[in-house]
């Protein structure tokens, strides 16, 4: 007699999406947010990883709407100074993987605030890491293209006038960001940052958002194949 544990699934196993490391049942390498990220920018993706991951309305959630769209200026500031704890604590426990996963660097970039004119303050929240302290910094401002949720564009970010192509061609640049869904804004700004002609090492966003229907698998930065636990730090 068969039993239902005897019958095959119709559904791949689940693997990591071979640039964000997100659980995927894809049956290439990409998982769907990344694989329409590289057609749309017609280039190969930078690996990706965040510190931590979250669920819609946790407190990291909760942390991360606050300091970037909270009513009164104290709120932003307390919920950024929680970040900055956070990202310093994820940093330190998460630095092999983190290395491992993206190589050496040389320089970093932020991905500018789609909400906030001026420098991106994503930089801030990265503040208290020693390894990003006294790097290159090479700023990147928005285009008059734009990218979406599921629409990436290698115009929608330049950088800002100033290092000449010859200069930016040392650097092997670290792309920053306060987080990540879709990946589209990270991976246009890393393609506009090689575009220039720098190369990328990878992004680390602070958090990433977990769709429901996925299993949280910590990513490389949880410290070498540990399942981290959303929202504790």
């Amino acid at each position: 007699m068969t039993v239902a544990a005897d019958i095959p699934s119709a559904d791949p196993p689940a693997h990591p999406c071979a640039s964000c490391d997100r659980a995927t049942r894809s049956t290439g390498a990409l998982c769907f947010c990344c694989r329409q990220a590289a057609a749309c920018l017609g280039l190969p993706l930078v690996p990706s990883t965040a510190l931590v991951e979250y669920r819609l309305g946790d407190r990291i959630h909760r942390l991360l709407r606050g300091y970037k769209d909270g009513a009164a200026a104290g709120h932003r500031a307390a919920c950024e100074a929680a970040l900055v704890e956070l990202v310093a604590a994820r940093w330190a426990g998460t630095a092999d993987g983190i290395a491992d996963r993206l190589g050496p660097w040389t320089a970093v970039a932020a991905v500018p605030s789609s909400r906030r004119p001026g420098p991106a303050p994503a930089l801030r929240l990265f503040a208290g890491v020693p390894a990003l302290s006294g790097l290159a910094q090479i700023v990147l401002a928005r285009s008059s293209a734009r990218c979406g949720h599921l629409r990436a564009d290698r115009r929608a970010f330049a950088v800002a006038p100033g290092p000449t192509r010859a200069a930016l061609a040392v650097h092997r640049v670290l792309v920053v960001d306060d987080t990540v869904t879709t990946g589209a804004a990270a991976q246009s700004a890393a393609a506009a940052l090689r575009l220039a002609g720098a190369s990328v090492a990878g992004v680390v966003a602070v958090g990433r958002a977990l769709p429901r229907a996925l299993p949280h698998t910590g990513g490389p930065a949880s410290g070498g194949g540990g399942r981290a636990v959303v929202g504790q730090i």
